[in-house]
């Protein structure tokens, strides 16, 4: 099994998450340089021992989805590579700003289903 870094949690910041000793709290800053999560109340730790709380695909608002579509080009345009790198950022950041799972880590056991 995958595990995760600190450097992993990058796009989740804010984002609910549990902790290994059953905290329900949320993640304010990662140090990468010591590959620690700190949550809220200044509580810092390892990746190993917090999981966040995401969402799947399928539980996207017809809102949400809306807003989504709004990112794609409207007409079917010649895109240099960077303008397809950065709509493939545009939308990552996006989904992961509503904590949706484009990583498979529900799946993986790694993070944990915010449906359920």
């Amino acid at each position: 099994m995958k595990e995760l870094k600190a450097m992993d949690f990058k796009f989740f910041m804010n984002c609910r998450c549990i902790t290994s000793d059953g905290n329900t709290t949320s993640i304010e800053m990662i140090d990468i340089n010591n590959n620690v999560i700190v949550v809220s109340g200044g509580l810092d730790y390892k990746p190993i021992f917090i999981k966040p709380v995401l969402r799947r695909f399928d539980s996207l608002s017809r809102h949400e989805v809306e807003q989504l579509n709004k990112l794609w080009p409207k007409e079917n345009i010649k895109r240099t590579t960077f303008d397809s790198i950065k709509l493939d950022a545009d939308i990552i950041n996006y989904l992961t700003s509503l904590h949706v799972d484009v990583f498979g880590w529900i799946d993986q056991e790694l993070a944990i289903d915010a449906g359920l």
